[in-house]
């Protein structure tokens, strides 16, 4: 299974990370989570009465630094995560 690294940007801002990465067995299932990861922010955005900004994303990092995928965060509601 491949490595890969959850990372949070706001516009130029990165947002620190725990480091430690994580194991998915497909690409489809990387997917899915950065998906579902979106969407548990802006759930937990809209429970706290905040607004999620419009420039955050989850960047997908391999374990050699290149990124492999970018989901900005206020896209995942709608998006079809089963394939």
């Amino acid at each position: 299974m491949a490595r890969y690294f959850l990372l949070l940007r706001d516009g130029d801002e990165l947002l620190p990370d725990d480091g430690d990465g994580q194991e998915f067995a497909t690409l489809d299932a990387m997917r899915k989570e950065v998906t579902e990861s979106a969407r548990q922010i802006l759930g937990a955005a809209v429970l706290n009465g905040t607004a999620a900004s419009l420039n955050l994303q989850i960047e997908v990092v391999d374990g050699g630094g290149k990124t492999v995928l970018i989901v900005p965060v206020g896209r995942a509601v709608g998006t079809e995560t089963q394939r």
